[in-house]
Parts: structure tokens; sequence; C-alpha cells
């Protein structure tokens, strides 16, 4: 369980259900058991194997970090052998699971969505800072695996508002813990932001843009009404607004408190803006 990363794993399996939901009411459609049942579970599997073959492959460097020294592979509990069997095993059943219950676009979006992670982004972590940006899609695209396996189309720019969202969530996420851990990051030869800027501004004003822009953002991806959709859409933008607080904060003073408050705000945002999501075009 713990090679999986399962909590990492309940939040893309969150946007997935919200894509989902959001794709049938714009389309007014019904999407049927098996194509949910299939696109969660396929996704969860895709998922589990991205974060087992990223640990597979950072075995060496996790094992110089504290707070990753532990894990099976660094620790000795799990081989090599067995890690990259269960990888690509999880991998192969998760994307003929979505091909095969939901539909060939959700599979290729759930394919891209592993290789970019697994053989891009985990790789340009220790050659260039801009892993994270590269990082971003990955960490959005289940949207659009959740958008496609409901049958709504790839280029539809509701669903990239959505996705464009979560990409931006987690700059102000990645930057915190970037910070947190950037003595554990540089001497395990990771290359983020933090180590190439040791002063923090960067990574600081990294965290605040994106954050200002998901203001205006989660306006458009809402799309208010009504009396009741601008009350639920006065939410999210406060919501946004005091993550944006959080993140100026840290711009100006660059220290573990401002960093581990804008880390525990970006994990209360993604859930409380997707949730509003749902209420908007679920139940409004």
């Amino acid at each position: 369980m713990v090679l999986a990363k399962p909590r990492i794993t309940v939040m893309i399996l969150l946007t997935v259900a919200v894509a989902m939901v959001f794709a049938a009411r714009l389309l007014q459609s019904t999407v049927g058991p098996l194509a949910w049942i299939s696109a969660m579970v396929g996704t969860s599997m895709v998922a589990a194997s991205a974060s087992v073959m990223n640990q597979w492959y950072e075995r060496d460097r996790d094992f110089l970090m504290p707070r990753t020294r532990n894990r099976p592979l660094p620790s000795g509990r799990l081989t090599m052998i067995e890690a990259n069997l269960f990888g690509w095993l999880l991998f192969v059943l998760g994307t003929l699971l979505i091909y095969f219950g939901a539909n060939a676009m959700a599979a290729t979006v759930s394919f891209l969505t592993w290789f970019i992670y697994c053989w891009v982004y985990t790789p340009m972590k220790v050659f260039s800072w801009w892993n994270t940006a590269v990082g971003t899609l990955p960490g959005a695209l289940p949207v659009m695996i959740g958008w496609t396996a409901a049958g709504g189309p790839v280029t539809s720019w509701e669903a990239w508002g959505l996705t464009s969202i979560v990409i931006l969530w987690q700059f102000p996420h990645f930057m915190a813990i970037a910070w947190l851990y950037k003595d554990q990051y540089s001497q395990a030869g990771f290359r983020m932001l933090t180590r190439e800027e040791p002063s923090g501004i960067a990574a600081g004003w990294h965290a605040v843009v994106p954050a200002a822009l998901l203001c205006p953002l989660c306006v458009a991806v809402l799309r208010p009404d009504s009396v009741a959709t601008w009350i639920v859409t006065s939410l999210a933008v406060l919501i946004a607004g005091y993550q944006l607080v959080s993140s100026i904060k840290f711009l100006m003073r660059r220290d573990q408190g401002t960093a581990r408050k804008l880390l525990r705000t970006s994990l209360v945002f993604l859930p409380a803006i997707l949730l509003l999501v749902v209420v908007r075009w679920g139940l409004l």
C-alpha cells in the first residue's frame, strides 16, 4: 500500500469523479455504472503504477532523504524486480480496464498521464528545476480522464478550465514542499527551484502568481448565473483568496512557518474547490 501512495491516489480519484459529474451535467448525459467503475478503478491502478515506477526509479535517491528512507525499496522490504513487475502489471491492467470499460480516449489520456509522470517528469528532477512545471501536467490530466470517460470531448474549454485549476494549484502546493524539504532535496541531488535560487524569492513568486490566477479561473469554471451559483462562486473566490494570502505571506517571509501554513492551505483548497464544482454543476 505504501508503494502505491494511497493518499495521492485518493486525491486523483476525487478529480476524476468531479470531472465525470461535470461532464455529465454539461453534456446532459448519463454515465453508466460500467464507465464509472472502470474509470475509477482503472485510474487508481494507473496512478498506483506511476507511484511504484517513480519509487523504483528514485530508490537510491530516496535512501538519501530522511522523509523517504523508510519506503519499501530503499529500506529493502521490496526488491527492484518485485516493484518493477508490480508497477507494469498495474499499468497494463488499469489501462485495459479504462479502454474496455469506458472508451479509447480516456485510456489514451491515462497512458499519457502515466508516461509523462514516469518517463519525463521523474528523470527530469535531477536535470532541471523546470521539473515542477512539467509535473503539474500529469498531476492535472486525471481531470481529462474523468471528462473523456464520461463522453466529453477532449477539446472542451470547460474541461481544460478545470484542468487548469488543478495545474495552477500545484505551484503553491509544491513550492511549499520544496522549501520545507529543500535541504533533503539538495542532498539527494534533486534540482528544485529552492536549490537553484536559495533565497526562496523565486519560489515565492511561483506560488503567488498561480494562486492569483486561480481567483478569476474559479469564476470562469463555475460560471455563476443565479443567486445560488453566485454564493457558491463567492465561496470559491474566498478560498482561493485565502490561498493567495498564504502565498503572499510565504513570499514576504520565507521560513518553515509560512511554508507549512501554505502547504496546509493548499491541502484544503483543492478538495474544497472540487466540492463546490460538484455543488454548482451537480446540484444547482
